[in-house]
């Protein structure tokens, strides 16, 4: 099946894959039956995200948070295990927001079971997961949205708005970086006691068992790779969609990571990686670099450097273009004194939560649907696999799935679940 060109992939996927649930027609004003596994923390924001339609089941391993939920919501009904739900015959769509490593085994069951799909950023923990809900979302023509909310601000607009109308030229330099900091926590001792009403099993999903420690639930898997991807999983999604969105990106030609080696078990603070895309019609290729753990770019002076602890530096030939995500600023300022902003051309968003419920209600797009979302995460992940392959530069087939030049790479791009989980 890798030999099949993407095309050729989706007309075979499409035909072999059953949908059993193929859901309501809805109007604008009926309101959807939704599932929402996760239901705290990131959950508890998607949760009030969609409260304005009908929450007619709730899902989460743990029990204390399920409890919780359910007294906000006492007419859903609360699983612990997301298959027992998706086998109700009344829901029209899911919105996952659990620990990355298990988004994809509860997205792709959403999808094939006919369920429109929210699910949180990154889209998956590796990228065959990544192109599995990619697939699966377009061979289902179910509408999607990744949890990227900061897309739908007014600032995200403008600055595309002032890329595309050519404010500051040709762009073929992009830097992002991010201030979050993930992998500087400690390890306690192993099987540690389980938390009460805590079902470990079904939080660990498809990965091989592993003897529970203290740090992995509820918050900090982040700093693990077995769960997470640290701070290049969290925050590429949200920093590079702008860059993607402005300059019409998508797959990589080359990933380059640089850094320290990668430890066993937590994930890597400090990190830079390098990225390159092809030219895109008139576009010229673009060098994009990612920076965690304090490094910045050359570019910024020491006053904006402490000033913007994240953000997006465009390096167009007629200037510069910086954004975090409340504002943005034109550089060299003196330059651009006076500067007329250009038309707006990209209409303000009703909400990122209110955009995927309105598209599932009428069959249409979303703004962050796997189609877009699906391959900005997939630069995320092969950042990391870059790394931890003793930072090797990556010579990327995106038709292949594949490093054609580091076959080494494979087992951290393709996904290996324990008996009695595949997608």
């Amino acid at each position: 099946m890798k030999n099949l060109n993407r095309r050729q992939f989706l007309t075979t996927t499409s035909a072999a894959l059953a949908f059993p649930f193929v859901g309501r027609v809805l109007g604008a004003n009926a309101k959807l039956n939704i599932g929402v596994v996760g239901v705290a923390g990131r959950g508890a924001s998607n949760l009030a995200g969609v409260k304005g339609e009908n929450i007619v089941a709730l899902c989460d391993v743990d029990a204390g948070r399920l409890a919780g939920a359910a007294r906000q919501f006492p007419k859903a009904k609360g699983y612990s295990d997301f298959r027992r739900m998706l086998e109700r015959k009344d829901l029209d769509a899911v919105v996952c927001s659990t620990p990355d490593h298990t988004h994809a085994i509860v997205g792709v069951s959403a999808l094939k079971s006919g369920r429109h799909l929210y699910c949180e950023k990154p889209l998956a923990h590796t990228v065959s997961e990544v192109r599995a809900m990619t697939e699966a979302a377009v061979a289902g023509k179910r509408v999607t949205q990744m949890g990227t909310q900061i897309h739908a601000g007014n600032n995200y607009r403008r600055v595309v708005e002032l890329v595309q109308s050519g404010a500051i030229g040709a762009v073929r330099e992009v830097h992002v970086w991010a201030g979050a900091t993930y992998g500087n926590i400690g390890l306690s001792a192993k099987d540690a006691p389980l938390p009460k009403g805590f079902d470990y099993n079904l939080w660990l999903g498809p990965l091989p068992y592993r003897p529970f420690r203290k740090e992995y639930a509820p918050f900090h898997w982040r700093h693990f790779w077995e769960f997470g991807g640290g701070t290049l999983a969290d925050f590429w999604c949200h920093f590079s969609d702008l860059a993607h969105w402005a300059l019409d990106l998508t797959h990589p030609l080359t990933i380059h990571a640089h850094g320290g080696k990668a430890r066993a078990e937590r994930v890597t603070q400090k990190l830079k990686v390098d990225y390159t895309y092809p030219a895109r019609g008139e576009k010229p290729p673009v060098n994009l670099t990612w920076y965690q753990g304090g490094e910045k770019p050359a570019a910024l002076t020491v006053a904006q450097k402490k000033k913007w602890s994240s953000g997006v530096l465009f390096v167009g030939e007629g200037g510069m273009l910086f954004s975090n995500y409340g504002g943005h600023q034109l550089l060299p300022e003196e330059k651009f004194k006076g500067f007329k902003a250009p038309v707006q051309t990209i209409p303000n968003s009703i909400g990122h939560h209110a955009e995927w419920i309105k598209a599932c209600k009428e069959r249409s797009r979303t703004t962050c649907d796997f189609r877009y979302s699906g391959p900005l995460t997939e630069c995320a992940l092969l950042g990391i696999v870059s790394h931890r392959i003793g930072n090797k530069k990556l010579v990327w087939d995106w038709g292949k799935m594949e490093a054609i030049n580091a076959p080494e790479a494979g087992r951290f791009i393709r996904h290996r679940y324990r008996a009695g989980w595949k997608l």
